[in-house]
């Protein structure tokens, strides 16, 4: 009897070790199935994102109507250019100062080369009339369309071959 329950046990034992294999080899498949899978779905889902950013959503984007006025080209005239304009607003006491960069357009070549000739001038009167701006005026941005205007009204009264029709700022830097 002892000998039967000895083989009982020994039958038992072997077949909880074939289960825990079992169990063990389901487990490392389950795993190895994890590896395999996760970075392929991962794949395919990224190219599907792809797909449909690039082929979908942004052929909406580049097909929506777009206004005649702003199709239109746009027509740039020629430019005066000036440079390194440095000046201290009033009432700062030289302790900040503004750096300016501009260019004038117009479509007269005569009129760029009277403004070529009256450069000294023309800086003396950008400079005059940003000196006497103080520090908040220069700061307010709503304010710097009437600044412009009031620089191309100055230069225009005194150019002789045509006026300039707009006034853009290059650099425009308060320190």
């Amino acid at each position: 009897m002892v000998a039967l329950m000895e083989d009982t046990l020994s039958v038992r034992d072997q077949e909880s070790t074939e289960n825990s294999d079992d169990q063990d080899k389901g487990k490392s498949k389950s795993r190895r199935l994890k590896f395999v899978l996760l970075p392929l779905i991962l794949v395919v889902q990224a190219i599907v994102a792809y797909y449909l950013v690039f082929n979908v959503l942004l052929k909406h984007a580049q097909h929506a109507r777009i206004p005649d006025a702003l199709k239109q080209e746009l027509k740039v005239g020629k430019f005066f250019e000036i440079d390194d304009i440095v000046i201290n607003p009033a009432n700062s006491d030289g302790r900040r100062y503004l750096v300016v960069e501009l260019g004038l357009e117009t479509d007269s070549s005569s009129l760029l080369a009277e403004a070529t000739s009256k450069e000294i001038w023309i800086r003396d009167a950008i400079i005059s009339l940003l000196t006497t701006k103080t520090v908040e005026e220069l700061m307010d941005v709503t304010s710097r369309e009437k600044l412009k205007a009031e620089m191309l009204d100055r230069l225009n009264h005194k150019l002789l071959k045509g006026q300039f029709s707009r006034l853009y700022f290059k650099k425009y830097i308060i320190q």
